[in-house]
């Protein structure tokens, strides 16, 4: 019996292969990711207002989760039938509750804190106090939903379907025994996770409209003060024309027209703006810049949440239904779709590299030193030669 268990077990592991694939590069690639966010914003980026203070939290969180989602999963693919380790299965279990549930809190934290920033700005705000508060609520709460899966889960041991045949197999799964009590509990986790969400959400729509409409005054902005500054230079260069050709040229007038012509030939503002006007406009659009990142990020975790979500009221409501039963393509579609989660935690980094202008600038030049680095290293190496 436990070679026939054995040899299904392997032929369901060369079935999810492609999965297995995936999952082994989303956890290298989010792992490296958050890795690499985490050294920057910890040694090179000083975060004084608290715009980026839960980031590298939300990282280790988001590299916990890559960590533990992407081990269980494919030791999950590799053993479904023949799990190794009943001390590994519960503390695997234990990680990617713990993480995902983290991730998800403090994503609701920082679409509050984008709120109250950006719909509430004279309003009562998350002070250090009140941030650092937060995730002690968070731990606390994450702990308390989570610990419970080390005395409840483990391996089950009992009779599986594949490829019509029946066979003893040890399978890992959140709850050995199912009783009233481990219902209860995971309905109660059901319902966290969702009215998560639900509340998120609500907290997004006012977020991306107040973003929306701060984006479209920017745009309106800058085009009026490039129509406003094209206009005063045409006016000025008209005025200047016409006082050398009415008046003779004397040495004041001589310096009025050279300067107009540098601040002509150097594009600057005839009229006068002040470098202040430029420096706070900057500082605004990097602040949108900053709310777009968390909006997206918000989103990303929405959506992640979705399949997964789908998938799980899929399989307690299709009675005598096992995706066991489907066909190659199908049974990796739909585990596919079930940890389709596991992209909250890996694409955090990217979202962060592509939208965070600091943090861009000082991976690029960590890049171009160990590029430089590398060339000196050669040429070095030449010269000895």
């Amino acid at each position: 019996m436990a070679n026939i268990t054995w040899a299904l077990n392997q032929q369901y592991a060369e079935t999810v292969l492609p999965n297995t694939v995936l999952l082994a590069l989303g956890m290298a690639v989010g792992a490296m990711g958050n890795i690499t966010v985490i050294t920057l914003y910890m040694s090179r980026i000083r975060d004084k207002k608290g715009d980026r203070y839960f980031i590298p939290v939300l990282a280790f969180i988001d590299c916990l989760g890559c960590v533990a989602n992407g081990s269980f999963y494919t030791t999950d693919n590799l053993f479904l039938f023949a799990y190794p380790s009943d001390i590994l299965c519960r503390i695997l279990m234990f990680l990617l509750t713990f993480a995902s549930g983290f991730s998800a809190h403090i994503l609701l934290v920082i679409a509050l804190q984008r709120y109250l920033l950006i719909c509430r700005p004279f309003g009562k705000q998350l002070t250090l106090y009140r941030r650092r508060l937060s995730l002690g609520i968070i731990t606390v709460a994450c702990l308390g939903y989570a610990s419970p899966l080390l005395g409840i889960g483990g391996i089950r041991h009992g009779n599986s379907t594949f490829l019509n045949q029946t066979f003893e197999s040890h399978t890992c799964v959140l709850s050995v025994e199912t009783s009233s009590g481990t219902l209860l509990f995971f309905g109660l986790i059901a319902l966290i996770t969702v009215a998560n969400i639900l509340v998120t959400g609500g907290l997004f729509i006012p977020i991306t409209r107040a973003i929306y409409r701060t984006f479209s005054f920017q745009k309106k902005t800058i085009h009026c003060e490039r129509k406003y500054k094209q206009d005063a230079i045409s006016q000025d260069t008209q005025i200047a024309h016409i006082q050398i050709q009415e008046t003779d040229v004397n040495q004041q007038q001589q310096k009025q027209t050279s300067e107009i012509q540098r601040k002509l030939s150097s594009g600057k503002d005839v009229v006068g703006s002040p470098s202040t006007n430029k420096w706070e406009s900057k500082k605004e659009r990097v602040k949108a810049k900053i709310n777009l990142m968390f909006m997206i990020i918000i989103l990303v975790y929405i959506l992640s949440y979705i399949p997964t979500l789908v998938i799980l009221i899929l399989t307690y409501t299709l009675s005598g239904f096992t995706y066991l039963e489907l066909s190659t393509a199908g049974i990796n579609l739909w585990l596919f779709c079930a940890r389709f989660l596991l992209l909250n935690h890996v694409v955090n980094p990217f979202i962060y590299g592509y939208f965070d202008v600091k943090l861009r600038a000082e991976f690029t030049k960590i890049c171009c030193g160990f590029v430089k680095r590398k060339s000196d290293f050669s040429v070095d190496s030449q010269t000895v030669s």
